[in-house]
C-alpha cells in the first residue's frame, strides 16, 4: 500500500486536558480577589457564587452554589488609615515589597478601591509577577503540607 503524503505541516502538540484549560493563570487569581474587594468596598452586602462539595445521607458528594461575603482584605489601623493586603487566594499574602505585606491605603473606602485598581493595572501589566509566582509557590507548599 502506498501512503501520499501531502502537503501538511506536522507538530508534536498535545491537546490540553480540561482541567489544565480551566485553571486560571496567576495573575487572573489575584485580579479576581481584588476585583472580590472592590465589590465588598462598595456594597456591604456584596456576595460571591462558591461551589461546596457536602455527602448525602448515602455518602454520595453533592455539589451546591452558595453565596457568601469573601473575607475582607482591609481593616482600619489605630491611627484612622486602612491597610490592605493583596492576597493569592484567601489565605497567602502577596508582598509587593519584601518584609512589608500592607499597604497604607488612606483614610476612605474610595481611596482604598483607588489604590486597589492600582495594583490591578500593575498586575495585568505585569510588574507584580514575581511577587505573586512567590505568593503561588507559597500556597503551593501550604497545599502540599511541606
Amino acid at each position: 500500500m502506498e501512503v501520499i503524503m501531502l502537503n501538511l505541516k506536522f507538530s508534536d502538540a498535545k491537546r490540553p486536558l480540561i482541567s489544565e484549560t480551566r485553571k486560571k493563570s496567576a495573575r487572573d487569581v489575584v485580579i479576581d480577589g481584588i476585583q472580590h474587594q472592590i465589590g465588598l468596598l462598595g456594597d456591604a452586602n456584596y456576595k460571591v457564587e462558591r461551589t461546596r462539595y457536602t455527602k448525602d445521607s448515602e455518602g454520595n458528594a453533592i455539589r451546591k452554589s452558595v453565596a457568601a461575603p469573601p473575607k475582607p482584605w482591609f481593616w482600619r489601623a489605630t491611627d484612622g488609615n486602612i491597610m490592605v493586603q493583596v492576597r493569592y487566594g484567601h489565605a497567602v499574602v502577596v508582598e509587593l515589597q519584601p518584609g512589608k505585606p500592607s499597604i497604607v491605603a488612606g483614610k476612605t473606602e474610595k481611596e482604598v478601591i483607588t489604590v486597589l485598581t492600582q495594583v490591578v493595572q500593575a498586575v495585568k501589566t505585569g510588574e507584580l509577577d514575581t511577587q505573586i509566582e512567590a505568593a503561588k509557590a507559597k500556597a503551593k507548599r501550604n497545599r502540599s503540607g511541606e
